[in-house]
């Protein structure tokens, strides 16, 4: 099956995986994604159809904005709305909030959600949350390109605040130290995600358009592979250097970095560079 990569405007209530379930109705071959939204999220998911599942690594990799309503004065078990809430009684002013935004700016530790699927003694820590079960979550240096307040509520006490983070930031958790900064508690009373790398939400299909036709008839939201991928650096191969791409070998005298190879054939696949020396990210047989 040919790679496409599709754009979803998630709504607030479903899964990431009731999104997958919809877009493979239809279809036999592999269906995926490039990174999960919460249900109580809503935004732009990177639906990945046959070859394009090979890719998802590549694609999560990428720079994310988020638009994030911050509620201060208040607290979450989950730091959203789903986890039990609980009021501090604290204010805080628009002018509190701009002063600490610089401390989340840039590189920043960010402790993992206790809802979240990352690993903890072997087992998903979001496993150990439903039972009850107190698990210390662990920190990760994440990147925080850019923070800004576009609005503030003094009655409500929301901070409207829009995000630019890097791979592996939680949004709900960056809602959560703001919270702690200053002094007040806050959770991510609601999430939108706006944009991956180039993709936009505004150019992404609703749910229910998405249907077999629909990638087959391409559009603005629908991306074949080698569009999905255009963000990376291109490398023309010699009909040999093609032949030893093909197989997964490692290639010399090309550029440093991550970079697309082609051969007479067209898209073999994604190459690093390092020291001289290019080993594959991923190869695409061209059977696929």
């Amino acid at each position: 099956m040919a790679g496409s990569v599709v754009l979803v405007d998630k709504p607030v209530g479903p899964t990431s995986f009731d999104i997958v379930r919809i877009a493979r109705r239809g279809l036999k071959g592999r269906v995926g994604h490039a990174g999960t939204l919460d249900p109580f999220a809503s935004g732009l998911l990177l639906i990945l159809i046959g070859r394009a599942t090979r890719v998802s690594n590549l694609l999560m990799g990428l720079p994310k904005e988020y638009e994030l309503t911050v509620q201060f004065g208040a607290v979450s078990t989950t730091a959203d709305p789903t986890g039990t809430v609980a009021s501090t009684g604290r204010r805080v002013t628009a002018a509190e909030v701009a002063a600490v935004l610089d401390r989340f700016r840039g590189r920043i530790r960010q402790r993992v959600p206790l809802t979240s699927a990352v690993k903890v003694d072997g087992e998903r820590l979001y496993k150990k949350a439903h039972r009850g079960e107190r698990a210390e979550a662990p920190e990760r240096e994440v990147m925080i390109y850019d923070l800004t307040m576009t609005g503030f509520d003094e009655d409500a006490q929301t901070a409207e605040v829009l995000a630019l983070t890097g791979s592996g930031a939680y949004a709900r958790m960056l809602a959560e130290d703001l919270g702690r900064a200053v002094g007040a508690g806050g959770y991510a009373a609601a999430l939108r995600r706006t944009r991956i790398g180039g993709f936009a939400v505004e150019a992404a299909l609703p749910p229910e358009a998405l249907s077999p036709r629909r990638y087959e008839e391409g559009g603005r939201a629908v991306f074949s592979l080698e569009a999905a991928l255009a963000f990376l650096p291109c490398c023309e191969l010699s009909e040999g250097d093609a032949q030893r791409a093909a197989n997964g070998n490692e290639l010399r005298g090309v550029p440093p970095g991550r970079f697309r190879v082609y051969g007479p054939d067209g898209l073999l696949g994604v190459y690093e560079g390092r020291g001289g020396v290019a080993r594959p990210v991923v190869v695409f047989p061209r059977t696929a």
